[in-house]
């Protein structure tokens, strides 16, 4: 019932603006103050209030919105009060039939339509929950299950079938995906999930680029990873043309077996202890060129899906390119000094990280739809948005310690659901479709070809021992597909670039190269560790017999064993050097040192070389040589000295840095010792 409170609003005069005591005045200000003495008299409790605020908010912008039966009482209310005259003025009818409660009326209807209608939509089971979300216990613990066989699917494929482990999960995403099982409930829900976690895992693949190792391998770098992304793609796309497939079709299958994974290559690498090498480094920046080329295709793909045309092929090329090169030397050379300038020196140290992590993520917001706008791909504008701070170690390291574990299970998620909701398992046991799965892993044979391209790092016999070492496992690891082949796939059938039997093959395929070449990378390197630990055992043995037959020299001090020693290696005229080199990052400055070892005629036993993040970075390498230019000379007339040999090769490696001497540290020392210490 209306309220009992007599308390009178006065008349609005459009034309004199204050009231009757001569203070400011206007319906608005007057229904307010009328509104808190009701709550000051307890006619109304604050409830109420907030009901009638909002109520004469709707009234004066003339929209009609839900409201309650509370609404009547308080229309009824300023109906009887004297605001009639600028009340009917208001709702547009200046009759004295015509009221406010009328127009209460229908808002009330109005109401009470769209609260029905709400209670019906708001959990998807026709309860009456005013329009909240309602999960049943049956799909939360469908989902607690799920994750736990996503978790130990790829457990069993890591540590009990040694292969990936999103092979094992993303088995169990086909299982108990919607093409089979269908026991995840809200499939869309885990998909859109995973693709959270690709953004992240781009965005992580920007802060993680190390421009000194793109430098210091340079132009070779390059020259590896196109042609490692051209050879797969030609191939699978000249079996597509074989199948029977369309050009756009074709395009896209082809597509698939363009980018490298670099997380499976970079696991094995480590446990093989090659990360460090030249050929490590060689690896890892060719597949990190291969994912940029790998967003320019995810580009392409997205014009083929329309009506081809000059226009829509060329404009996501352009922009992909204009946002790679442009961009990234945005990125790279303009962002960074002008944060350190201005950003950075406002935030205390300690903070740099937390900082730089939030502008990273305001830069992502803004990259990803520009680039999706452009007509290019929005994980290029993820991308382009980590790649300003892969040079600030703050901010990498607050990412990883932020979104390792969550990037982690993100990215299980993905491979379960993402790849594994949308294959067609029950497709594989059509022979056509794993025929032309088999066919399709003939593109890897192009990743494999690469690997023959790699230099002589270690100046022994081309494609044999050290040599054959370093090409095959630059071409298994090459070959090792993973995120982005599955990426391009899923948009390509998402597009409808592709046929589901095309897809199933396609990631058939994908799945083989996830499986075989990481073993035969392992194998790989066990191998040739073994035969280098053979190798080592042998000298040892021989070692063991010439102390043997020399017992005289046990009787000799450590340092007339040690002058011994000495004799017996230059009485075989073969010396080791041990060569450190700290200097400036230059453009392919490894090259440029592995051609003047191999223009010295020494032969490298071990490389490696450690740098700290940023672009002019210092470079701190040491390698181990074995000369045997005394030996090869040996029936020549010469009276050169080990100590000349020493300076011979310090001057050639000074000029192969092109530095100033005091720029670099060179040591050149003879190690005095045998193959066995070695």
């Amino acid at each position: 019932p209306p309220p009992t409170h007599t308390h009178t609003l006065q008349p609005y005069n459009p034309e004199n603006k204050t009231s009757q005591q001569g203070r400011s005045y206007s319906p608005r200000t007057d229904i307010y103050r009328s509104a808190r003495l009701l709550v000051k008299n307890n006619t109304f409790d604050a409830t109420m209030t907030s009901h009638v605020e909002s109520l004469l908010w709707d009234i004066f912008a003339h929209v009609k919105i839900a409201s309650s039966s509370l609404f009547i009482g308080a229309s009824n209310y300023f109906y009887h009060s004297n605001s009639n005259s600028w009340g009917r003025q208001l709702a547009g009818d200046s009759s004295p039939e015509s009221s406010l409660s009328h127009e209460f009326e229908d808002i009330t209807n109005n109401f009470e339509d769209h609260s029905m209608a709400d209670s019906h939509a708001g959990d998807g089971h026709g309860d009456d929950h005013g329009g909240s979300v309602h999960i049943s216990y049956e799909d939360l613990y469908a989902s607690i299950m799920f994750f736990a066989c996503i978790y130990v699917g790829g457990q069993i494929a890591a540590r009990l079938l040694k292969m990936p482990s999103l092979v094992g999960e993303i088995f169990v995403g086909i299982f108990l995906g919607p093409n089979l099982a269908a026991y995840v409930p809200d499939p869309v829900s885990f998909v859109m999930l995973g693709e959270i976690g690709l953004i992240l895992l781009v965005l992580e693949a920007g802060i993680d680029i190390d421009l000194t190792m793109l430098k210091l391998i340079g132009t070779r770098g390059f020259i590896i990873a196109i042609i490692g992304s051209i050879l797969p793609i030609a191939i699978a796309m000249a079996i597509a043309f074989a199948v029977g497939t369309d050009t756009a079709g074709s395009i896209a299958a082809g597509a698939s077996f363009g980018p490298t994974s670099l997380g499976i290559a970079m696991n094995i690498l480590r446990q093989g202890k090659i990360v460090n090498t030249p050929v490590g480094q060689l690896i890892v920046s060719a597949a990190v060129i291969d994912d940029m080329i790998a967003l320019i295709i995810l580009s392409q793909l997205g014009a083929l899906a329309g009506e081809a045309s000059l226009a829509t092929i060329l404009i996501p090329i352009f922009s992909a390119l204009g946002f790679l090169i442009i961009g990234g030397y945005i990125a790279v050379f303009v962002l960074p000094p002008i944060l350190d300038k201005v950003f950075y020196p406002r935030i205390s140290k300690e903070n740099h990280g937390s900082a730089g992590l939030a502008l990273m993520f305001l830069l992502l917001f803004a990259m990803m739809p520009a680039t999706y706008y452009a007509k290019s791909s929005f994980l290029l504008g993820a991308f382009l948005s980590g790649l300003v701070f892969c040079r600030k170690h703050e901010v990498h390291v607050r990412f990883v310690s932020q979104f390792k574990r969550l990037l982690q299970w993100l990215m299980r998620i993905f491979f379960a659901a993402s790849i594994g909701f949308q294959v067609p398992i029950k497709d594989f046991g059509d022979a056509k479709v794993i025929g032309y799965g088999l066919l399709f892993t003939l593109a890897l044979t192009g990743k494999l070809a690469v690997g023959f391209l790699v230099p002589n790092f270690n100046n022994t016999e081309k494609f044999k021992g050290l040599h054959l070492r370093d090409c095959l496992i630059t071409g298994c690891s090459m070959a090792a597909e993973g995120e982005f082949a599955f990426v391009i796939a899923v948009f390509a059938m998402d597009q409808e670039l592709i046929s589901p039997d095309l897809y199933a093959s396609i990631v058939l395929a994908v799945l083989i190269s996830t499986i075989i070449p990481p073993f035969a990378l392992r194998f790989t390197i066990s191998h040739f560790n073994k035969v280098s630990e053979r190798m080592v055992k042998e000298a040892e043995e021989m070692e063991r017999q010439r102390a043997e037959t020399a017992e005289e020299s046990m009787k000799l001090s450590p340092e007339d064993q040690e002058n011994i020693l000495r004799d017996r290696i230059r009485a075989n005229k073969i010396i080791f050097l041990c060569i450190q080199i700290q200097c400036r990052s230059s453009w392919g400055l490894i090259p440029k040192m592995i051609s003047t070892l191999n223009s010295l005629d020494l032969e490298v036993i071990d490389n490696r070389s450690w740098h700290p993040r940023g672009v002019d970075s210092t470079l701190m390498t040491e390698i181990f040589v074995q000369d045997n230019w005394f030996l090869d000379n040996e029936d020549a007339e010469t009276t050169k000295t080990v100590e000349e040999r020493i300076a011979e090769v310090s001057e050639a490696m000074t000029a192969a840095v092109r530095q100033p001497v005091r720029n670099i540290l060179l040591i050149c020392c003879v190690i005095l010792c045998s193959l066995v210490f070695l």
